[in-house]
């Protein structure tokens, strides 16, 4: 089936989710009003999922125009040109009609949802505009351009967002393609110069280390690749061009710098679980492997190369971005060495102990609306592995996007009296390539946490210093099924905020000496030791990871202070643990024991500093 321009205007993406599972429903072509989950099978019907799958319809037809056009100069068979052609003039002529419409929200695009979508599918749309105007009768390409693409633009310079954003990055990149393709030198200035364009976008949005403001990894290549779209219709202009600003190299470098080894990031933020450097990076943007063709055919720069060629070892490098910028042949993979590296505008100090053995603390900015309240906390990666992953987020329309994924409690960091921490901005007390120590603090609430990484296994030391007596809850997530020897009984709940209700099957854990925790997740482990503490209430359980309908097995330390420090060593391993032991010595620090070793750690080593 051949997809059509829509009748009526697209809806909102984030209500294709399954509201249960927070999956996105299954796009069926030929099912416009009947929509399923992937996961049960379920069956959604009304407008507002038939609105979010004319939502896919306008993101496909306006991707498929670019293509057959890029095909149609490539080929020159005269059916793709038509294609191309048809799906120009059934928006031109429907376009009036979508502004009548009714429309809710902030931001109301014409034949979408949002501005924001509207930026988006209009960008490729113009492109192949471009591609094949000089086929059109002059009759037609004035439709197209006087009741379409000008239309399109100058209700994004009525509405653009007025902020340093997202938003107004693609607003930006839809006004100035727009007015590069119908000759409106006024709308490249709008967007390239004006107070709120590319430029001051570069300028206050990229922060120092490469990533952009809103903390989120998903964000910053959807941010990107706006900034990229005008660059490409510029590049070579004087006046225009924008890509000899520093931080647009930067803002590509900084994802290959925060990647795991096998090219995953962490999902800090609003950002989606699956985002990759080296396959999908957001929704609405191409792959990251399209940034980085760019990247490398703007800047010849061999990271750039380096990380194609890890990509194009899993898939072929067929894209059309790859066809139209693409270098011909990609030089060797000269990949730089991996090593410990602190950003410190975003607040992300990552450790890297060993080949197999990530550690990220995130301590900086809170993001705005994208940023999550998870000061000090903590996530890895090991052999492949994401044992302990940030969720980022599952999708706007998930039922318990606010009640779980947006709460502290989702994160494996402090709570204090069972409520999420306030909007903060931690700060780096200390880095070097194997530890890190991190601090925030509130109103009456001060948090330190170090963290010391060794090739096998790493210590955390978390303190928590209030003002009085406060309820400090110390929890951590990993993926697998968690075990321990430590006698339980199974309790109704925890005590706490809205989010302690995503908390099942808890148990109380007893032990009268140190306690050991294991999750296994095939021939994958992860092994924990922590002291046995006066007055701690130790309860464990399953979480919702990402999607949902994933568990994570969680250990919660609760204890009712003032003043007191976590203490815990995690050793994750591939089949056989390495690690056999872990002594904690009263006032003399602990022993890691191993097969014919034992490491030391002193008091003084265990201690988060100032």
């Amino acid at each position: 089936m051949r997809l059509a321009v829509p009748e009526t205007p697209g809806g909102h993406y984030h209500d294709f989710i399954c509201p249960q599972h927070g999956v996105e429903l299954r796009f069926d072509p030929h099912r416009p009003a009947e929509h399923r989950c992937p996961v049960d099978q379920a069956r959604f019907t009304g407008e507002k999922f038939d609105a979010a799958w004319r939502w896919f319809v306008n993101h496909h037809l306006a991707e498929a125009a670019l293509r057959l056009a890029v095909l149609w100069k490539a080929e020159g068979a005269a059916v793709h040109q038509e294609t191309v052609r048809g799906i120009l003039l059934g928006y031109a002529v429907r376009y009036d009609f979508y502004r009548g419409c009714p429309r809710t929200g902030q931001n109301p695009g014409i034949a979408t949802y949002t501005t924001l979508d509207e930026s988006v599918w209009s960008i490729p749309l113009a492109w192949a505009y471009s591609l094949i105007a000089e086929t059109l009768p002059a009759a037609e390409s004035n439709e197209i351009i006087s009741r379409l693409l000008v239309p399109a633009a100058e209700h994004l310079v009525r509405r653009r967002y007025g902020a340093i954003h997202n938003f107004t990055c693609w607003h930006n990149a839809a006004i100035a393609t727009i007015g590069r393709v119908t000759g409106r030198a006024d709308l490249v200035r709008f967007a390239l110069d004006g107070p709120l364009g590319q430029r001051a976008q570069l300028r206050d949005g990229m922060l120092g280390d490469g990533l952009w403001l809103e903390g989120s990894m998903s964000y910053h290549f959807y941010s990107v690749w706006a900034i990229l779209m005008s660059a490409l219709v510029f590049r070579h202009d004087p006046g225009t061009d924008i890509t000899s600003d520093g931080a647009i190299p930067k803002s590509l470098h900084a994802p290959i710098q925060c990647a795991y080894p096998d090219g995953t990031l962490p999902a800090t933020n609003d950002c989606w679980y699956f985002t990759s450097i080296l396959g999908e990076c957001c929704h609405g943007v191409p792959p990251a492997p399209d940034f980085y063709e760019i990247a490398f055919a703007l800047y010849g720069d061999p990271v750039f190369a380096a990380t194609l060629q890890q990509a194009y070892r899993a898939v072929p490098r067929d894209s059309v971005f790859a066809l139209l910028f693409g270098a011909e042949v990609l030089p060797p993979d000269l990949a730089p060495a991996r090593a410990s590296i602190n950003l410190p505008e975003s607040g992300l100090a990552i450790l890297r102990p060993a080949k197999n053995l990530e550690l990220l603390l995130k301590y900086g900015p809170h993001g705005g609306h994208h940023g999550h309240p998870d000061k000090l906390s903590l996530t890895g990666w090991s052999h492949g592995w994401r044992f302990s992953p940030d969720l980022g987020t599952p999708g706007y329309g998930v039922e318990s996007l606010e009640t779980w994924y947006r709460q502290t409690l989702s994160h494996n960091t402090v709570l204090i009296d069972g409520e999420s921490q306030p909007t903060a901005h931690g700060r780096l007390q200390s880095f070097d390539s194997g530890s890190a120590v991190v601090a925030v603090e509130w109103a009456g609430v001060k948090l330190r946490r170090a963290i010391h990484a060794r090739t096998e296994y790493f210590v955390d030391v978390f303190e928590a210093d209030c003002a009085g007596p406060r309820g400090i809850d110390w929890i951590y997530h990993n993926a697998g099924a968690l075990t321990s020897d430590c006698p339980a009984h199974r309790v109704k709940s925890i005590a706490g905020g809205a989010a302690y209700q995503h908390l099942r099957d808890v148990s109380e854990r007893t032990a009268s000496s140190p306690m050991q925790l294991q999750w296994r997740e095939g021939s994958l482990g992860m092994l924990l030791w922590m002291p046995e503490t006066a007055g701690e209430q130790v309860f464990t359980g399953v979480s919702p990871a990402n999607p949902p309908t994933i568990s994570f097995g969680f250990v919660l330390r609760r204890r009712n202070v003032s003043r007191t420090v976590f203490v815990a060593v995690f050793h994750p391993y591939r089949a056989t643990p390495r690690v056999r032991d872990v002594e904690f010595l009263e006032n003399e620090g602990l022993l890691v024991h191993f097969s014919g070793r034992a490491d030391r750690w002193s008091p003084d080593q265990l201690r988060c500093g100032g």
